[in-house]
């Protein structure tokens, strides 16, 4: 049974690139060759990458230095585009050896069909496919618009990164989702949307959830920090979760090892690790402190105390991933708060639980494939 995926593999993203590979490994699992759709929306290209900051509010100030000619503006996207690829490298590394694509890439909806990967089932994966902020508009090839008609069609983990659809997104989203047989999300506001519009679904775990520590361990690399430090994994610049860690690090004697998106941290860091290297950090790490919903995962999956700071927005996947697993007490409301940190956990409970509903996950996919 050969499946054809699409998911956001392509953003350079730790969280992005490991929910692709949990969910290839999965579906191996289950007997199936797997193939993901090497597919690249043109704003998230290098070039655009690049295009982006150049936006910047903070690049545009220096605009009549860079821009003054063809030539300068050519210099200037030099080192940006250097420090760019400093950024995706782990992430592009990881796919190219780990992840089966397509042979060719695509890069439009026309693309995809013109020339339709071969499949015997198509799946959505994981992450915020459907979140039409985040991808500016509703995206067809996410919604399998150029799946051949009356191949099957389903969703695993599939994610709106939302409560609710602006007016003009629900009739085109109920019609294209009415063509799947099988429809699964990540959370359980998601769950709630589809049944406003009349689309069933269930959620499921996170694929990063759906594999063991034990499994993650195989590909991860041995810690080998011999101190005690507190794992900062951050998406969003945010001042107040600066100070934050240094004092909470400071309290606790711990050193902080930082991952962050921004500027400000991997100057103050270093570069970015590997992959493998990321998840001997989780491994090793005393406490995680963290806006990312990934990193709240890996932080439950791999029974490591964390801190859970929502993001200024789509926070429902944190949120709804604490309440499945009971562990709310550890979502930070306020930077003044540090006592959460020793707020307990039960973590036979949390492991009992993620093994339910790996099972659970599991169940759907046999159905939704095999039926």
């Amino acid at each position: 049974m050969k499946i054809s995926v699409i998911t956001l593999h392509t953003v350079n993203n730790y969280g992005s690139v490991l929910q692709t590979y949990a969910t290839q490994q999965v579906l191996e699992e289950l007997g199936c060759e797997v193939e993901f759709v090497d597919y690249c929306r043109k704003v998230n290209t290098d070039a655009a990458a690049v295009e982006k900051i150049l936006q910047s509010q903070t690049a545009q100030r220096f605009k009549g230095i860079w821009d003054a000619n063809s030539l300068t503006r050519k210099m200037i996207k030099i080192p940006v585009s250097m420090m760019l690829a400093r950024k995706s490298a782990p992430m592009k590394k990881f796919i190219r050896e780990r992840i089966h694509l397509t042979p060719r890439s695509y890069f439009s909806f026309e693309e995809l069909l013109e020339d339709t990967p071969t499949a015997d089932v198509y799946m959505t994966g994981s992450d915020q496919v459907w979140n039409s902020i985040w991808n500016k508009g509703i995206e067809k090839p996410y919604f399998l618009e150029y799946a051949p008609m009356g191949k099957r069609r389903i969703s695993f983990a599939a994610s709106f990164g939302k409560t609710s659809l602006d007016e003009d997104e629900i009739a085109p989203t109920r019609s294209m989702l009415m063509k799947y047989s099988h429809i699964s999300v990540r959370e359980q506001s998601g769950v709630t949307l589809l049944q406003s519009i009349g689309i069933p679904s269930v959620q499921v775990l996170d694929p990063t959830l759906m594999l063991t520590v034990d499994q993650w361990k195989t590909i991860a690399q041995p810690c080998k920090e011999s101190f005690p430090f507190l794992l900062v994994y951050q998406l969003d610049n945010n001042p107040l979760m600066d100070r934050y860690a240094e004092e909470l690090a400071k309290r606790k004697k711990w050193q902080i090892l930082r991952i962050s998106y921004g500027y400000s941290g991997r100057q103050k860091f270093g570069r970015y690790p590997s992959v493998e290297r990321l998840l001997g950090l989780f491994a090793g790490s005393e406490c995680v402190l963290t806006d990312s919903f990934h990193a709240t995962a890996f932080a439950l999956n791999f029974s490591k105390n964390f801190i859970s700071v929502l993001p200024n927005r789509f926070g429902t996947r944190i949120e709804s991933i604490l309440e499945l697993t009971k562990t709310n007490n550890h979502l930070l409301k306020s930077f003044d708060d540090f006592s959460v940190v020793d707020n307990p956990i039960d973590w036979n409970s949390v492991c009992t639980k993620l093994n339910h509903e790996r099972q659970r996950g599991m169940m759907f996919l046999k159905n939704a494939i095999y039926e």
